[in-house]
C-alpha cells in the first residue's frame, strides 16, 4: 500500500510502464549550456593528425617482417616428411631460435631503447626459454614448437613496434 500522494497508481496495484514512463518523462529537464560548445570543437576537427614516427621506420619494419618471413618460410620448407616425426620438432626449434636470432640482431639499434615495452619483451623471453626447455624434455612435440613459432613472432612484432613508435 503506498502513501506517497504524488503516486498515480491505485493503492495495492503494480505500477504499469505507462505510469512509469510518465514519471520519468516529469523528471527530465533540458539544460542549455552557458556558452556556445561548437567554437571550441570545430577547430580541433579540422586540424590534420601530424606524421608519427619518421620516414626510415616504415622500411626498417618491412626489412624485419621480410626477415621474419623468410626464416619462417625457411624452417616451413626444411620440414621433413610428416611420416619421419621423431625429433623433428628439436630440430625445427633449433632451426627457427637461430632465424630467430638473425632478425633480431638485424634490427637497428634504436629498438634498443624499449622501456615502456620492456616487461612485456623479458616475458616473452622468459617464455621462450621455457618452451625450448620443454621442447628439449619432449622433442617430438609439434604443439609447443608451434608455440615457439607465435612467441617469437610476437616478440618480433613488438620490436617492430617500438620502432615504428
Amino acid at each position: 500500500m503506498t502513501t506517497n500522494p504524488h503516486d498515480p497508481r491505485p493503492a495495492g496495484e503494480g505500477a504499469t510502464p505507462d505510469a512509469l514512463r510518465w514519471q520519468l518523462r516529469a523528471l527530465r529537464q533540458d539544460a542549455v549550456p552557458d556558452r556556445d560548445l561548437w567554437a571550441g570543437i570545430e577547430p580541433r576537427l579540422q586540424r590534420r593528425p601530424q606524421a608519427v614516427g619518421t620516414q626510415r621506420t616504415p622500411w626498417l619494419a618491412l626489412a624485419a617482417s621480410l626477415l621474419l618471413v623468410a626464416g619462417v618460410a625457411g624452417v616451413w620448407q626444411a620440414r621433413p616428411p610428416a611420416g619421419d616425426a621423431g625429433a623433428t620438432a628439436l630440430v625445427e626449434a633449433r632451426r627457427l631460435s637461430a632465424d630467430y636470432r638473425r632478425a633480431l640482431d638485424a634490427l637497428p639499434a634504436a629498438a634498443a631503447d624499449t622501456r615502456t615495452l620492456a616487461p612485456a619483451i623479458d616475458e616473452l623471453d622468459r617464455s621462450a626459454a621455457q618452451i625450448r626447455r620443454a621442447l628439449a624434455r619432449d622433442p617430438d612435440s609439434r604443439l609447443l614448437l608451434e608455440q615457439l613459432r607465435r612467441t617469437y613472432a610476437r616478440r618480433l612484432a613488438l620490436s617492430q613496434r617500438v620502432l615504428v613508435g
